[in-house]
């Protein structure tokens, strides 16, 4: 039975709102950090990283579950952000990133044209700013009475959120996202400010500098930076951090006493989904560690992330307990989440580990 689709490809079935007929795959099961699981070797960098108050620095290939630590680490720790949800403070670098963004953006351009605008529409230099990242958990981290002299250097709307907190300031997650997308110079010019905890925002002409005092330091961000070493980073910054590289865990039969495996990630969250799927699930395993077998030609290996995200999308249209992978109406169409070949020798080569894993299916 072929699956249902949306999109037919034949303008003739056009329809009004059809788009709303669209069935999206709700991801969110998969970013759960209720549900993240981190090997012991992790969670000892972590802790060393808490202890010592250094930056944690993950490298590994993308998909590997690098930037869904943070989030585990604030939902363990109970560290709230500034919404009262258990997430991290994000930043994503960007090629273009300087030093300054990882802690606030201001909006320079708009900032221009109110001052010459002829109306009465006048706002003050700190509607313009807005704190994220570090900037943004240095804020919360203040006590209230001291976060109250920085005022005029915060927008109202940012102000509003800054006042819910405690009176004692909290404790947040920071998580920098790739860093080795930025310039070479970003790391280098982070380095003052990552280790004393402090930064300025000249441009709303102010010099008053943000910084954590002594009995504001149990409240220090906690810092996750993510690298899928793009491009190598400075050794003084890398002196600054904990290192660890994060790795696919192995299957189940490669280390039977291993705290985490695959097969343990994928039922912690999609478990309930293939409950009675056990071959379907088998099946799918097997396919999937075909592609991670060394010298099969493939420069593209599936991550974790693409593993879980089509187990996710075929769960949605399982039909009979006893389905293998190879009845499923939606498998070759849904390859192209796993297979990505960068030229046509390792499109070939996709081919013949698809053909040989047919085979052995019985």
């Amino acid at each position: 039975m072929p699956l249902p689709h949306t999109y037919t490809g034949d303008p003739k079935n056009k329809s009004d709102s059809k788009w709303r007929e669209i069935n999206t795959v709700d991801t969110d099961a998969l970013k759960d950090p209720r549900h993240y699981l981190a090997p012991p070797d992790l969670v000892a960098a972590v802790n060393v990283a808490l202890e010592l108050g250094l930056p944690l620095f993950l490298t590994g290939e993308p998909g590997c579950g690098k930037s869904r630590l943070a989030d585990a680490v604030a939902y363990e720790l109970d560290i709230k952000n500034d919404q009262g949800e258990y997430k991290a403070l994000h930043y994503s670098v960007k090629s273009d990133t300087e030093g300054r963004d990882l802690f606030y953006h201001f909006d320079t351009l708009g900032r221009f044209r109110n001052a010459y605008d002829s109306s009465e529409n006048k706002r003050s230099a700190k509607e313009f700013i807005f704190y994220h990242g570090l900037g943004l958990a240095l804020l919360c981290a203040k006590r209230r009475e001291r976060r109250k002299k920085f005022k005029d250097l915060i927008s109202e709307q940012q102000w509003q959120n800054l006042e819910k907190l405690p009176e004692d300031g909290v404790r947040s997650v920071v998580l920098i996202d790739e860093i080795d997308k930025a310039p070479r110079e970003v790391p280098n010019d982070l380095l003052t400010e990552i280790e004393d905890l402090s930064f300025r925002a000249p441009e709303i002409g102010r010099i008053s500098e943000i910084k954590l005092e002594q009995d504001e330091q149990q409240n220090r961000p906690i810092i996750i930076i993510t690298s899928n070493r793009e491009r190598e980073l400075p050794p003084a910054f890398m002196r600054r951090c904990i290192y660890y590289h994060v790795t696919l865990p192995p299957f189940k039969d490669e280390d039977s006493k291993a705290r985490v495996t695959i097969e343990k990630i994928v039922s912690e969250r999609l478990g309930e989904v293939f409950a009675k799927h056990d071959r379907f699930l088998k099946d799918a395993l097997a396919l999937f560690r075909e592609f991670q077998e060394p010298g099969n030609g493939l420069s593209h290996k599936p991550s974790l992330a693409e593993l879980l995200q089509w187990l996710l999308y075929l769960s949605k249209h399982l039909i009979e307990s006893d389905q293998g992978l190879k009845e499923h109406p939606g498998f070759d169409a849904s390859l192209g989440v796993l297979i990505k070949p960068k030229n046509s020798q390792e499109t070939e080569a996709n081919k013949e580990i698809l053909k040989n894993w047919k085979q052995n299916q019985k």
